[in-house]
C-alpha cells in the first residue's frame, strides 16, 4: 500500500463513520423523504425533504447540513429519527442537502477540499432548496431555518453571516467561527440571525478552546476562535448582554450540559457546552460510544430546546 493511501485511511474511516446508522435510530421506510434535484452554477445538485403527513401551511423549514465525507441521506442516518420526529410533533418540513463531492463549500478559507478550491455555489444551492420548498409545500419563507454538523455545522456559520435575509436562525454542531484570518465569505451587516452552538469540551476534531482544525491530523481546515469567543463574537455583533438567570445542567451519564445565553427575555445566541462531549450529534437514540469522535450526549433535550430558541427568536 502506498503512503498515499496509508494517510487518507483516518479520513475515510471517519467518512464511514459519519454515514453509518447508530443501531437504536431506526427510521421507518414509510416516512422516506422525497428525492429532489435543482441546477445551481450549471450543476445538478441533490437534496431529499420529509414532509409530516399533518404538515399545517406555512411551516417552517429546517434544512440539515452533513459533515465531511457524507451525504443528504447519510446526515439524515445520523440524526436518526430525531430530526423528523420534531418536524411531526412541530409541523416543520426537514431538507437533506447533499454536498459537492461530500463537501459544503463553508466559511473557511483554509480548507482545501474541491467544493472550496473550486467555490461551489452552496449558498446559491441553499436559496433553490428554499425555493423549491416554498414551491411544493407552501412553508414560511421567514421560517426558514439550518442545522449542520462538523462541515455542516461551518455551512450553516456561513448562512448566518452573508445570507441573513435567507435564515432566520442556525445550529452549529462541532464548529467553531473561523480566526479573522481563515473567515473567507461575505458579511452582511444589518440583521440578525438567531445563532446556537453546540459544542463538546472533548472533541477531537474542533477544538473547543480554539486551535487549528483537521481531521485526525489530515485534511487543514485553518484556525478557529474558542467556542466561547465564537458566541461572544456573534453576541457583540448584535449588541447583547449575556443572560445571568441561572439555567440548571443536564446530565446524561458523565457527561454534563450547560448553557449561555445572549438577549432577553428571547435569546439570539446560545452556546450549549457538553463536559466530556465529543465531536457528535447530541441525541437520545445512538449506538455504543466510538473512541474516534469521543462521547455523545444521548438525550434530545438539546436540540428540542435549540428548536424553540429558534422559533421564539425569529
Amino acid at each position: 500500500m502506498s503512503a498515499p493511501r496509508l494517510l487518507s485511511l483516518p479520513f475515510f474511516a471517519w467518512a464511514l463513520l459519519v454515514a453509518a446508522p447508530a443501531r437504536s435510530a431506526v427510521i421507518p421506510p414509510s416516512s422516506d423523504p422525497a428525492s429532489r434535484m435543482v441546477r445551481v452554477g450549471g450543476l445538478e445538485r441533490r437534496f431529499s425533504v420529509y414532509a409530516p403527513p399533518s404538515l399545517r401551511p406555512g411551516s417552517p423549514l429546517l434544512i440539515a447540513f452533513h459533515p465531511s465525507g457524507a451525504t443528504g441521506p447519510g446526515m439524515r442516518r445520523i440524526c436518526g429519527d430525531l430530526l423528523e420526529r420534531m418536524g411531526r410533533d412541530r409541523s416543520f418540513v426537514v431538507a437533506y442537502p447533499t454536498g459537492f463531492e461530500g463537501h459544503f463549500d463553508d466559511l473557511r478559507r483554509r480548507a482545501s477540499y474541491s467544493a472550496r478550491r473550486l467555490k461551489i455555489d452552496d449558498v446559491g444551492f441553499t436559496r433553490a432548496i428554499v425555493d423549491q420548498v416554498a414551491l411544493e409545500y407552501g412553508i414560511d419563507r421567514r421560517r426558514v431555518y439550518a442545522l449542520g454538523y462538523s462541515n455542516g455545522g461551518a455551512m450553516v456559520l456561513r448562512l448566518a453571516l452573508q445570507a441573513p435575509d435567507l435564515v432566520a436562525g442556525v445550529v452549529a454542531i462541532a464548529a467553531n467561527l473561523p480566526t479573522a484570518d481563515n473567515i473567507d465569505c461575505p458579511i452582511v451587516e444589518g440583521r440578525h440571525t438567531a445563532v446556537v452552538l453546540i459544542e463538546g469540551t472533548a472533541d477531537p476534531i474542533n477544538p473547543y478552546l480554539g486551535g487549528r482544525v483537521s481531521i485526525f491530523g489530515i485534511g487543514d481546515r485553518g484556525p478557529v476562535l474558542s467556542a466561547q469567543k465564537s458566541a461572544e463574537w456573534f453576541a457583540r455583533r448584535y449588541g447583547l448582554d449575556p443572560d445571568r438567570t441561572p439555567k440548571p445542567a443536564l446530565r446524561q451519564g458523565s457527561l454534563v450540559a450547560t448553557w449561555q445565553d445572549w438577549g432577553s427575555p428571547a435569546p439570539l445566541v446560545r452556546l450549549v457546552t457538553i463536559q466530556g462531549g465529543g465531536h457528535t450529534v447530541p441525541k437520545a437514540a445512538h449506538g455504543p460510544p466510538n473512541l474516534l469522535v469521543g462521547h455523545t450526549f444521548r438525550s434530545d433535550a438539546i436540540l428540542e430546546g435549540a428548536w424553540d430558541l429558534l422559533i421564539k427568536a425569529s
